[in-house]
């Protein structure tokens, strides 16, 4: 026993020997210019292998390689930057590095890249820049970049509103189990824009997506319980989702919450606090309103446009309140 313990021991101390060698083997080489050995000791250092985990260190040899154009390190260099390990936290220096190595193929440099022109973060934000990347890493499935491209045609962002190249890039994300692409395509399928509308698809998509808390599925589904379409009508159930929905941020669901509570008290707060109006009904409501004067200032010149808008929606009693208006002026 006492034979097999002092054994192992030995071995212990040939191991530790062995990589205090190779260590300071690795240093010397790094210290002569050796990219790659600047590499592999960062990459110690940073990871703690072969001795005590030190950033500071990691980042030195790191920057090094990365000024010598190895991509690896400059994206490690950037990470750092970014993360503030090792070094002072700075975002610029970070988009600097990333976009260093970005330019020259590497790949996940060039989500970096992307995703920081996307959000303004280490360099001005520049929505056509953060484009021209995300399409660079989708075509190679990339799920967060075709969400994004989806998002971009979606939202009609540094290009053209595009519901066929929405449905395209969000399809790809789907198959790469992107979830919240899940719940924009489930919109666009139930919504039925510029293409048919797919209740089945949409219904299927947008269960797995509220699974995920995704904010814009929930409101989907709320839709598809509202009004029946694959399950059998459930308001009271649909209600339910709409609150989540609108909980987590859904501009569509606050707007039906504050529709319902409208027509069952009479409370225009809840309308006048929306970020965002996207039915007629609501238009309609808002004109009324301003027309009478009763619960907000009067504003004849306001209503008019909203009555406008809400019949370009296609509510039918501002259709019909339009249309009795017109009929009066030409009986005059």
């Amino acid at each position: 026993m006492k034979n097999r313990c002092f054994l192992a021991l030995i071995i212990s101390v040939i191991c530790i020997s062995y990589q205090t060698l190779n260590a300071q083997g690795l240093e010397l080489k790094a210290k002569n210019g050796n990219v790659t050995a600047m590499c592999k000791l960062a990459d110690q250092y940073y990871n703690g292998i072969g001795q005590l985990q030190d950033y500071k260190q990691a980042f030195i040899w790191y920057k090094q390689a990365a000024d010598k154009n190895n991509l690896s390190a400059c994206y490690m260099t950037g990470t750092m930057y970014e993360e503030g390990k090792g070094v002072t936290q700075n975002n610029t220096y970070a988009f600097n590095y990333f976009l260093k190595a970005a330019e020259r193929g590497h790949e996940q440099s060039q989500m970096k890249v992307a995703t920081m022109f996307d959000n303004g973060v280490g360099t001005r934000m520049n929505k056509s820049r953060a484009y021209l990347w995300y399409r660079l890493c989708a075509e190679r499935e990339e799920p967060l970049a075709q969400r994004r491209m989806g998002d971009f045609y979606f939202n009609g962002e540094a290009v053209n509103q595009n519901w066929e190249e929405a449905v395209y890039w969000y399809d790809r994300a789907v198959k790469n189990n992107d979830t919240i692409s899940m719940g924009n395509l489930s919109y666009i399928l139930y919504a039925g824009k510029s293409v048919a509308p797919d209740y089945k698809r949409a219904d299927a998509l947008a269960k797995v997506a509220t699974k995920k808390n995704v904010a814009i599925a929930q409101y989907v589904y709320a839709e598809m319980l509202n009004n029946g379409y694959i399950e059998m009508q459930d308001r009271k159930k649909a209600k339910e989702y709409y609150k989540l929905a609108a909980g987590n941020g859904n501009v569509f669901a606050k707007e039906v919450l504050a529709i319902e509570k409208y027509n069952n008290t009479g409370e225009l707060a809840d309308i006048l606090l929306l970020d965002e109006i996207n039915r007629g009904e609501t238009y309609f409501i808002l004109a009324q309103e301003l027309e009478k004067g009763e619960n907000i200032e009067k504003n004849i010149k306001k209503a008019r446009e909203y009555y406008n808008q809400a019949a370009l929606l296609g509510n039918t009693q501002a259709i019909e309140y339009l249309n009795s208006k017109n009929k009066k002026k030409k009986t005059k």
